[in-house]
């Protein structure tokens, strides 16, 4: 059992910082690169291009790598769950099938994703019904690039979730950060220097992806005596079929709010481009807290899902209640950031006076949801570790559904104010049900791990 990170013993706040500083550094890099992009995005005018247009094409075409996304977390919290149970139970064994089939289900999902959109792009874009063609060109030129090599993403997030399982997040933080700061390289190259536009914005990620995952490879192989090593022999329809059931929930439910997410674009499009570029950059600058939840929301699966599996409900408890007592005041600390300083906020991607406007109107809407965004998180994080993600997937699919008839109330009476609103509204509910829910199971945490052991099923005696 070399090289594993176990959350089992010694001090609970040490075990949660040393997985969580890794996947906070990495959502931090993320996110970082993400603004960043936007940033080289909102300078094509320099090379002829519509700055506004390029922004929609990105964030049109990003719909669809979003809606992938849900398939990647079928694999992603299924095999993370899975390891991160069986490093708690010290089946080493178990730990080598989970991560065989896991890596094995995130390359089927993607090879086969990527070839859908590959085939079927065009119609794919003409979802979202948009009628400046040149916002359509661009979405197409930019998913034509990314959208084939999705694949790529998969098998990265196949390693990152068995490592995230073993406990060892420092190991994807260095190797993903790599993939991120060669991507802050290459974008202002292929966009601006190379006049690509939006071509260049997505050669420049898929490159860095694929980087990304030859580095996780060739770390497997350096390593797989001492850690885990891929035996087709483990390729096994009921182990998969494990992490399918765990992954699935979540998946569905990122997918489903991908959809909604759709609709709610075809709504915004109806009041121009401008007012769907203001949302994006907002959406961006956003991730000063749904990016750092999702960070912290791995951790705290990891910790729950080793602790759980040893049987150590106490420690459940107190790392729970200990990383909201840290989450919940950054999430203020935001809201209040987004709120009172949205239109500086703004200025730093595009420089419109009418997108800028809208801009900060969407943050300062968004600003009251930001403590209820960190308590899904929190909420998700915990339910995930304990193998019990059709919760949190309840709670999104359902309130990410009210969404369309709010919307469409809502902007009946105030435009698109009114579909800000409707979102601000949903995340308020799914967070306070969220944290209602996760004071229940904490206080029943002990019969639900007695209920665990009763039902325990041929899956876990390979």
């Amino acid at each position: 059992m070399a090289k594993i990170y176990d959350m089992t013993k010694g001090s609970i706040f040490k075990n949660l910082l040393v997985v969580a500083l890794p996947v906070l550094l990495t959502s931090i890099s993320q996110m970082a690169y993400n603004l960043t992009d936007m940033f080289w995005i909102g300078q094509v005018d320099s090379i002829g291009l519509i700055e506004q247009n390029a922004i929609s094409g990105i964030g049109t075409a990003g719909y669809v790598t979003w809606f992938a996304f849900g398939l990647i977390l079928i694999a992603k919290i299924g095999t993370s769950v899975k390891v991160s149970h069986a490093v708690g139970s010290k089946r080493h064994d178990l730990i080598e099938s989970y991560a065989t089939n896991g890596i094995t289900l995130a390359l089927i999902l993607g090879l086969i994703f990527s070839l859908i959109v590959f085939f079927f792009k065009e119609s794919i874009i003409g979802i979202f019904n948009i009628d400046e063609i040149e916002v359509v060109e661009m979405a197409l030129s930019y998913l034509s690039i990314v959208g084939s090599f999705l694949f790529l993403q998969f098998v990265t997030s196949g390693f990152a979730a068995i490592n995230e399982g073993l406990g060892k997040t420092s190991l994807n933080f260095m190797v993903l950060v790599v993939g991120l700061i060669l991507n802050i390289g290459l974008d202002p190259l292929f966009i601006l220097t190379f006049e690509m536009g939006v071509a260049g914005a997505a050669l420049a990620t898929v490159i860095a992806q694929f980087i990304t995952l030859m580095i996780f490879i060739i770390i497997y192989i350096v390593n797989r005596k001492k850690v885990w090593t891929f035996h087709l022999s483990n390729v096994n329809p009921i182990l998969m079929k494990d992490i399918v059931r765990i992954g699935v929930f979540a998946g569905f439910q990122s997918m489903f709010f991908t959809a909604i997410s759709i609709v709610i674009a075809r709504m915004i499009f109806v009041y121009g481009g401008q007012v769907m570029a203001a949302q994006r950059i907002g959406s961006q600058i956003e991730q000063l807290t749904w990016m750092i939840a999702g960070g912290f929301q791995t951790a705290l699966t990891v910790f729950v899902g080793q602790n759980f599996g040893a049987k150590q409900t106490s420690r459940i408890k107190r790392g729970t209640v200990m990383l909201s007592y840290i989450l919940i005041p950054y999430a203020l600390i935001i809201g209040m950031i987004l709120y009172f300083f949205a239109e500086p906020l703004i200025r730093i991607f595009i420089d419109d006076p009418q997108t800028i406007a809208f801009g900060k109107q969407y943050l300062e809407i968004i600003s009251i949801a930001q403590v209820f965004m960190m308590l899904e998180g929190i909420g998700t994080g915990f339910f995930n570790g304990v193998g019990k993600s059709i919760v949190p997937s309840i709670v999104g699919i359902v309130g990410n559904l009210l969404r369309l008839p709010g919307a469409k109330l809502l902007s009946y009476h105030y435009g698109y104010i009114g579909i800000w609103w409707t979102l601000n509204i949903s995340d308020i509910l799914k967070g306070t049900v969220m944290m209602i829910a996760t004071i229940i199971l904490l206080i029943n945490i002990k019969s639900l791990l007695l209920t665990s052991k009763k039902n325990k099923t041929k899956i876990i005696e390979i």
